[in-house]
């Protein structure tokens, strides 16, 4: 059942910057029902019948990209608690025949369906998923004897001088927000594995998972509210001869084969230093 509340005067206030909107709305409902308008706010999933169903949250009207992550909630009426005084510190507390004053800041936590870089992995209805990268270079020397001077006669490069090769490479991070149920398994199963097909617009083999940070959000909900997962990846690409990029299992070689330099190594059972994964079951629900 909806919860009855009101909107106070002087809300709302809307405040617009580079990073985006953010706004505040400030409500009054009754004491006993802010848990729950709390959770019409925030949005929540809920496990019914071995099925989970999603409620989203009551976005900020004509701003549907901005939601509400922060809640402040006080007695609207502070100097008239109801009730007998408190026996007990785990008891009841004070409850305010005045209601509770509800002050809920929005942001903008997301771009609508990710319109502004559609190669994003998909998520669960209701999660959010934010991008941020840190484009880099890797400097490579190699030794001089496989050089030789671009003049007549071909000199040799002298062993002591190292030329580099600028390797492009760069990290990225994909915080996953608003997540029921963190892929555990997934997590430990994929860090330290290349990606085995196109991930981010990068060729497989050349991002490599390495970890993620999990941390809870919105502590206060039932089955232990929500979690926020800071995933982490490096890339690594090589361009061979063809044009074809490749990426953390291919390796400098002095004697070039068939021209190329740029070769994959395995071990004795055939296997790269690298193994694959798929990097999608890192954006699914573990129920």
């Amino acid at each position: 059942m909806p919860v009855a509340y009101e909107e106070l005067e002087g809300s709302p206030r809307l405040r617009i910057n580079d990073a985006g909107v953010s706004a505040v709305r400030t409500f009054r409902v009754a004491w006993a029902d802010w848990p729950a308008f709390a959770r019409s706010l925030i949005g929540q999933y809920q496990l019914i019948g071995g099925a989970l169903h999603y409620v989203p949250p009551l976005p900020f009207p004509g701003l549907l990209n901005l939601i509400a992550d922060e809640l402040a909630i006080e007695p609207f009426d502070p100097r008239n608690p109801t009730g007998d005084t408190l026996q007990t510190l785990d008891g009841a507390t004070n409850a305010y025949s005045g209601g509770a004053r509800v002050t809920a800041t929005y942001r903008t936590l997301r771009d609508r369906d990710n319109r502004s870089r559609d190669d994003l992995p998909s998520v669960p209805e209701g999660t959010i998923l934010r991008f941020r990268s840190e484009v880099a270079a890797e400097y490579y020397s190699t030794p001089g004897r496989v050089w030789s001077w671009d003049i007549a006669g071909a000199p040799k490069v002298p062993e002591d001088v190292m030329p580099g090769i600028l390797l492009p490479s760069g990290g990225y991070e994909l915080i996953w927000q608003r997540v029921a149920y963190p892929p555990w398994a997934a997590m430990r199963a994929l860090r330290g594995k290349v990606n085995q097909s196109t991930f981010l617009g990068s060729p497989s083999g050349t991002v490599l998972f390495t970890g993620a940070r999990a941390t809870r959000e919105f502590q206060f909900l039932e089955d232990g509210g929500l979690w926020r997962i800071e995933y982490q990846f490096l890339e690594q690409t090589k361009e061979l001869n063809s044009g074809t990029k490749v990426g953390w299992n291919y390796f400098y070689r002095e004697q070039a084969s068939a021209g190329e330099h740029w070769l994959r190594i395995r071990d004795a059972t055939g296997d790269p230093p690298y193994l694959s994964g798929d990097f999608s079951a890192l954006f699914a629900f573990e129920t």
